[in-house]
Order: structure tokens, then sequence, then C-alpha cells
């Protein structure tokens, strides 16, 4: 840390290399090679089975990638019988993205993959540091959530 690192630096720095460790670890454990279902495919069945039908459009904006990106995984996606595409009944020029049932068991595989993962972490650590834990998390949820959108550029030269 240097002078000019604000009070608890040392702190954040440690937070931003533990919390990019942990996602490359849960990466590795999730998404094996040869694994049909990939981090973004995971996202964007998540994203169609708690948000119901959705357009192309929609999905590329909750899961954050280019529109590109998006519409190449819906289309492999939907050629792995995992999502569908259905036409709007008033107007044809909309295509609505489903999950199917394949899609839906993909997405419970992963899930439980996942939370059998966390019980495997978190199986020894007390009530308090979970509560503690968890209470840190929805925090930083609820920051995410509430619009912390702010580019870290625009943050630093508002700073200066």
């Amino acid at each position: 840390m240097n002078d000019s690192d604000p009070p608890g630096q040392d702190a954040v720095n440690e937070i931003c290399e533990s919390t990019l460790a942990i996602a490359h670890h849960m990466g590795r454990l999730f998404f094996n090679e040869g694994d049909s279902v990939l981090p973004s495919k995971f996202f964007i069945l998540l994203t169609v089975s708690r948000g119901g039908p959705c357009m192309v459009t929609q999905i590329a904006d909750r899961v954050g990638l280019s529109s590109s990106a998006n519409t190449i995984a819906v289309n492999k996606l939907d050629k792995e019988g995992l999502l569908k595409r259905v036409k709007d009944k008033q107007d044809k020029r909309i295509c609505w993205i489903e999950i199917t049932p394949a899609g839906q068991s993909a997405l419970a595989e992963m899930i439980a993959k996942r939370n059998l993962v966390f019980q495997n972490i978190l199986d020894d650590f007390s009530d308090e540091h979970l509560t503690i834990f968890l209470r840190s998390l929805r925090v930083i949820q609820e920051k995410f959530t509430t619009g912390y959108t702010q580019h870290p550029l625009q943050m630093q030269s508002q700073s200066l």
C-alpha cells in the first residue's frame, strides 16, 4: 500500500483477489471441459427459467453479453434442445425464447452441483460465521442490484 491509498485499501485489494480466485475455482468446478453447458449458457438458461419467456435482446441485457455473443449462445442452446423459439401469436415478428424440459433438467443439475460444492465449502462454518457471511453477500448483491453500474474509470475521474 502506498501513501495515496485510502484506508482499508489492503482489505479491498485482498477481497478483489479472493473473489477472482473463487470465481476461477467455481468455474473449474462447475464447467468442465466437454460440458455442453458453459458459464454464459448457464446464465442464459437461468435467466429464461427464472424470468419466463424472453426476447433475445432481453436475455442479452440481463446476462450482460453482447448482442452477437448472446445470439450465438441462444442458437446453440436451441440446437441442443435446451431452449426453443416460439413465435408470438399476435405479432409474428416477435420470437420468444423459452426453456425446454431438457433445459430445465440441465439447469437443475448445474444448480445441484453448485449447491453441493457450497455445502461442502461452508460445512464447517459456525452459524455465526454463516450469518455474517450471508449478510455481507446480501449487502454487496444489493449494491449491484440497485444500480451500481458506474464504470470504475468514471468513478476515478470524479474523485480527482
